[in-house]
């Protein structure tokens, strides 16, 4: 088995720097304005390429839900995953979840999964009856290949606001 040179793994580790330096600048807590709803676009990533030849390296992807409130629930709509080319590829919660105040939900894309192509993305709806901190909704991307791994979050985006 080839084993990759010091300088690809440099390579590696410097495009993950700069990604993460470019998806995982969270809003500060006084600019989250509370809502009754929102639609929150999560840019996720099943794999990345590296080197000259675009090599890939998989990862796995976990999307993380959070509620943010100390005091009310929040209801989960819709989790979509969609491929680099717009189109539908698995929907997560047909029936609505509810997150209690405090609580997560996770959903994981397995490592092995690169269906979606490298630039996939979630949508995720969500709603409450009266308004409150929005929750977090990041996405986690991780992958292990002979003693190394990398990993970094892309947080969501909100498209709609309710």
């Amino acid at each position: 088995m080839k084993m990759w040179s010091w300088k690809t793994w440099l390579v590696i580790w410097c495009a993950l720097l700069i990604l993460s330096g470019w998806l995982s600048v969270p809003l500060p807590a006084d600019t989250r304005s509370p809502s009754k709803g929102q639609l929150v676009y999560v840019p996720v990533y099943s794999h990345i390429y590296y080197g000259d030849k675009m090599h890939s390296f998989n990862l796995g992807i976990t999307l993380s839900l959070r509620n943010t409130e100390t005091t009310r629930p929040i209801e989960v709509v819709s989790v979509k995953y969609y491929d680099e080319n717009g189109k539908l590829v698995r929907d997560y919660v047909p029936p609505a979840v509810t997150l209690e105040p405090l609580a997560a939900v996770r959903f994981h894309v397995r490592e092995s999964d690169v269906s979606a192509g490298s630039e996939a993305c979630f949508l995720v709806r969500w709603r409450a009856p009266q308004k409150v901190s929005p929750p977090v909704i990041e996405g986690l991307m991780i992958g292990t290949l002979l003693n190394q791994g990398i990993s970094f979050t892309a947080t969501g985006r909100v498209l709609e606001e309710y």
